[in-house]
């Protein structure tokens, strides 16, 4: 008797700590070499809108950026959209600059497209 072999779920490491992408893949990506536990004032050049895309196989995406873009005044953003209705994602939160609460909202904002 043959055992089926459950399809794999993909993982990536984010900040060292694994994050779970299903069926997702990391299509943009220039935040994972930020070491956000450094200050705003050192990273704010790197900061931008366009942080982190990951992209789901059905076309959902989760996007990460900073907004407003290379401000100092600014703050992370994470949504979940799906049907690229960017005008009304169905996750939206605005974690601290830290890579502990932002994993917790990507893993949040995954959940929510699933």
């Amino acid at each position: 008797m043959k055992t089926i072999k459950k399809e794999s779920i993909i993982d990536t490491i984010l900040f060292g700590q694994p994050l779970e992408l299903g069926d997702a893949r990391i299509t943009y990506d220039s935040l994972s070499p930020l070491d956000l536990r450094q200050s705003v004032d050192v990273l704010v050049d790197d900061l931008g809108e366009d942080l982190l895309q990951i992209t789901c196989a059905n076309g959902d995406i989760v996007d990460v950026g900073w907004y407003p873009a290379w401000n100092e005044q600014g703050r992370l953003r994470v949504v979940a959209v799906r049907g690229q209705d960017w005008e009304a994602p169905v996750f939206s939160a605005r974690p601290d600059k830290d890579p502990q609460a932002l994993l917790a909202a990507l893993r949040a904002a995954l959940a929510s497209l699933a």
